[in-house]
């Protein structure tokens, strides 16, 4: 997506522009009715692209009042977007286990970060299905107390022994206050930052505190089927219209590579919209 692609979905629509009717009567509808369904009150109070949002998608369980709402919830999570999510959610689960395994044939406890964890289901579920042999040390981090609360409830229903800290994924003082990291994740995060350069740096945040052999697995996010519908209609975690920046996997290499990465491989989840980068601390 060009930057004047991202400025055109962050600009309002005429009031006499059909489309303007449109998406406003999907915000009217969204408000009213279609608060009878969880997945919609969450995303309302707390954000669409927020962790606790993702959490009851990932959950993938319809919720409602009554059989209305469940039904309303069932579309809901069923939007070729929330199953783009459960699809990457198990690519970046099968890769942790994977690496973890990998990592353990050279040194335990195997040391792992998530910086943005949200419910942190995707981490936990790959610790829950580990054989108990392989010993692992994670912390997951994210910086909103319901994120913190929800990941904390996740591990003790899995029954999984995790460090789970209030910390800034951006922050150089917490990210700092890492021990040394094997394995260091990053799900979901910079799919809802809109400032390239942030990204960027970011990357060379990670590339400062993590050792040379360490693994780095990303999400990406180069499409988008309801780009427009969600930029018009939801709202993000920072109260703002919820306007997402694609980014091609090349660019995302790219940034890797100039901060000292290699990158080992990129899978793409079926429905294209999402997809993870393995990469190596040179």
């Amino acid at each position: 997506m060009t930057a004047m692609d991202f400025e055109r979905l962050t600009r309002p629509l005429p009031v006499w522009h059909p489309r303007a009717w449109y998406f406003g009567l999907a915000r009217t509808l969204l408000r009213s009715i279609g608060r009878l369904s969880k997945g919609v009150r969450v995303g309302l109070a707390h954000g669409f692209d927020s962790g606790v949002m993702l959490d009851h998608v990932y959950a993938n369980r319809a919720e409602g009042r009554g059989a209305v709402g469940r039904m309303l919830d069932r579309v809901y999570l069923n939007a070729p977007g929330w199953v783009g999510i459960r699809n990457r959610g198990a690519l970046v689960e099968a890769e942790i286990a994977k690496a973890i395994r990998r990592q353990a044939t050279v040194a335990e406890p195997v040391r792992l970060v998530d910086v943005a964890c949200g419910g942190g289901r995707y981490v936990l579920n790959a610790l829950a299905g580990l054989d108990g042999g392989v010993k692992v040390a994670a912390t997951l981090r994210d910086y909103q107390t319901a994120n913190i609360d929800k990941a904390r409830a996740n591990a003790a229903r899995l029954g999984v022994d995790v460090t789970v800290e209030q910390a800034d994924a951006f922050s150089d003082e917490d990210l700092a206050r890492l021990r040394s990291v094997d394995i260091a994740v990053v799900s979901g995060l910079h799919e809802i930052i809109d400032d390239d350069g942030r990204i960027a740096r970011h990357l060379r945040q990670l590339a400062a505190i993590l050792p040379a052999g360490s693994t780095l697995l990303l999400t990406v996010q180069p499409d988008h089927p309801q780009l427009e519908f969600i930029a018009r209609v939801l709202n993000s975690h920072t109260g703002k219209p919820w306007a997402m920046r694609l980014r091609p996997v090349a660019l995302t290499r790219c940034w890797l590579e100039a901060a000292g990465f290699v990158v080992e491989a990129a899978t793409m989840e079926p429905l294209g919209i999402f997809g993870l980068v393995r990469a190596r601390k040179a």
